[in-house]
């Protein structure tokens, strides 16, 4: 069960931070080289579809991750337990889940709030562009702690 929980862990971080790094180092870059609202259209066209398959991800992450804490012998008192966050490995996963708690309500602020708003004010879509590169950055450190959770802690 662990290492099928783990799959899907794995496969859903790919999907939502590899889409995260085409957006941001592949498809920005070409729609700037388009009319203004041509890029508009695509980009409303790509990021609602992203958005979709984006949510399902986080959806399977946010399942499969609490389920591979306790399949690896994680329970939810440890996570309130002083010692345990003194450990380095408890260090390292009360710091990933602080990241997702992080990229999960800045997620929901940007594709539910500033995308929408994005679309027809330029401040908007400056801060929208901003916040969705955080979220790449946040996404990354998440990965991070992850191989140090795998490596044993921080």
């Amino acid at each position: 069960m662990l290492k099928l929980s783990l799959f899907l862990h794995l496969t859903a971080a790919i999907f939502w931070i590899g889409g995260m790094l085409f957006l941001t180092l592949i498809v920005g870059p070409f729609l700037m080289t388009l009319e203004p609202k041509e890029r508009s259209r695509v980009y409303r066209f790509v990021g609602q579809r992203y958005k979709v398959f984006g949510w399902a991800a986080i959806a399977v992450l946010l399942i499969t991750g609490p389920l591979n804490l306790h399949l690896m012998g994680v329970s939810l008192s440890s996570l309130f337990d002083g010692s345990f966050h003194s450990s380095r490995y408890g260090m390292a996963i009360m710091v990933k889940l602080l990241l997702v708690a992080a990229i999960v309500v800045s997620s929901l602020i940007h594709d539910f709030y500033l995308g929408p708003k994005a679309r027809t004010d330029r401040k908007y879509s400056s801060v929208a562009r901003r916040v969705g590169r955080l979220n790449l950055l946040i996404a990354m450190l998440i990965v991070l702690f992850a191989t140090f959770i795998r490596l044993g802690g921080v």
